[in-house]
């Protein structure tokens, strides 16, 4: 049963997140995927950056449409024409091979890749997902999309965007990331009598497969390389 402060979390759907935005979550009691926005390219919603030996690289899932049209998040569709998932598997693999953590991290996302996807917010979704159990996020987690469907009033932009979600979760807090500082309207927070507050997040320096380190990796760097100690770290 959830208490009767609640604090929400909501975001787009990030492409396999860093930890900033899983550690975000982890101040939630309710998470919204914001999914009834515009999907951007060439931003976090179909790419992410994992560790190789010299820096990183990107796993990017390739969509259909994005460079001719502005889409929504229901529209945007995965282009399965190109194999990506082999790609994308061959990369993880060839990056976290031998990390301590690797037979465990691998098979589980073996199992994620081996379902079928036509729309990047259902492989996002699972991927999101998997970040919060391996990071014991256990709180209930709602699409803004399908609360829409369910009669819910969540629309609006910025402020009034983010006070619709609150009022739908009944929230009495919710959680900026440091960009919420530049386009926050106080005077509404303090109108509806919701509370806001600012993450500050600081990134951890953990060990990696290769010499040096590498901030703002996706999440399953941490993972491959640090299993079960990931929360902690974090």
């Amino acid at each position: 049963m959830l208490k009767d402060n609640i604090t929400l979390v909501a975001h787009q759907p990030e492409y396999f997140p860093w930890l900033g935005f899983i550690a975000k979550a982890r101040l939630a009691d309710i998470y919204y995927i914001v999914d009834n926005v515009q999907y951007m390219k060439e931003h976090w919603h179909n790419r992410n950056k994992i560790r190789q030996k010299e820096g990183w690289l990107w796993i990017n899932t390739p969509v259909l449409n994005s460079k001719t049209k502005l889409l929504m998040w229901p529209e945007v569709k995965i282009d399965n024409s190109k194999p990506w998932k082999r790609k994308q598997l061959n990369s993880i693999k060839m990056c976290y091979s031998g990390t301590d953590y690797f037979d465990e991290i691998f098979s589980e996302l073996e199992v994620i890749y081996n379902k079928e996807y036509n729309l990047l917010i259902d492989f996002n979704e699972q991927i999101i997902k998997y970040a919060f159990k391996k990071f014991n996020i256990d709180i209930p987690i709602y699409k803004t999309s399908q609360l829409i469907k369910e009669g819910h009033n969540i629309s609006g932009a910025k402020t009034d965007l983010i006070l619709n979600m609150c009022k739908a979760a009944k929230a009495k807090t919710f959680v900026f990331g440091q960009d919420g500082k530049k386009y926050i309207e106080k005077n509404k927070f303090d109108k509806e009598g919701i509370k806001y507050k600012f993450q500050n997040f600081k990134h951890p320096i953990y060990k990696q497969k290769y010499p040096g380190f590498e901030s703002n990796m996706s999440f399953i760097d941490l993972l491959f390389n640090h299993g079960n100690n990931s929360l902690n770290i974090i």
